[in-house]
């Protein structure tokens, strides 16, 4: 649906199966959207390929099986600039994980395209290691954790800064210093139209969205 009302770019979460397969997938635990109890993290991919990820929302999406990361960016193939993949900080990814997540993005030939981010800067530090390929993103909520990770954002070039949106209209000077540093940002969860003006005002141009408004 957000390709088909014009977005250029996806956002969506990562996680890992209990056998270690990257799947889309928000929540920790599966209640909410599957009507099941206990965590994603406990249930192989077989199993979780056996949930019905979608009849929550709406019978429309009733069957909506959950994605694997491979199978979303074969999906992707024709998207416009960037997909924005978010590993949730509550999972354990090991040196293989890490690797096997980097080969898929690779095989997928989306590379200059993805954008791996993450609220546990020490796994986006870890991938940074593995690759200066890959372009990162540290998702930051308050003032001192942004001011902690721009540096970092600016010396490693290929890296953004994923901002909760209020920081960002709250203390407009961090927007200028990532300006001066020549690094880039996106704001977080942007669903009004007034607030993405003020956001553009101040020169920030790209944002994550649950609406369709902007379509």
């Amino acid at each position: 649906m957000a390709i088909e009302s014009g977005a250029d770019s996806i956002e969506c979460d990562l996680q890992l199966s209990a056998d270690r397969v990257a799947v889309v997938f928000h929540d920790e635990s599966l209640e909410r959207t599957t009507g099941k109890v206990g965590k994603l993290s406990e249930r192989s991919l077989e199993q979780l390929k056996n949930l019905d990820a979608g009849a929550w929302k709406g019978e429309q999406f009733a069957g909506q099986k959950i994605p694997t990361l491979k199978e979303l960016l074969a999906e992707l193939k024709e998207i416009k600039k960037f997909i924005y993949l978010e590993v949730k900080r509550y999972c354990n990814w090991q040196e293989g994980d890490i690797e096997n997540l980097l080969k898929i993005i690779v095989d997928s030939g989306l590379q200059e395209k993805c954008v791996v981010t993450s609220f546990n800067e020490s796994f986006v530090d870890q991938v940074g290691r593995y690759s200066n390929q890959i372009k990162l993103g540290y998702i930051v909520v308050n003032e001192s954790d942004y001011k902690m990770q721009l540096p970092k954002a600016a010396r490693r070039k290929n890296t953004v800064m994923v901002s909760e949106y209020h920081l960002l209209l709250d203390k407009p000077y961090l927007i200028q210093e990532s300006q001066i540093l020549g690094v880039e940002i996106v704001a977080w969860t942007v669903d009004s139209v007034e607030d993405l003006q003020k956001l553009q005002n101040l020169g920030v141009n790209k944002i994550v969205t649950n609406s369709l408004i902007f379509s």
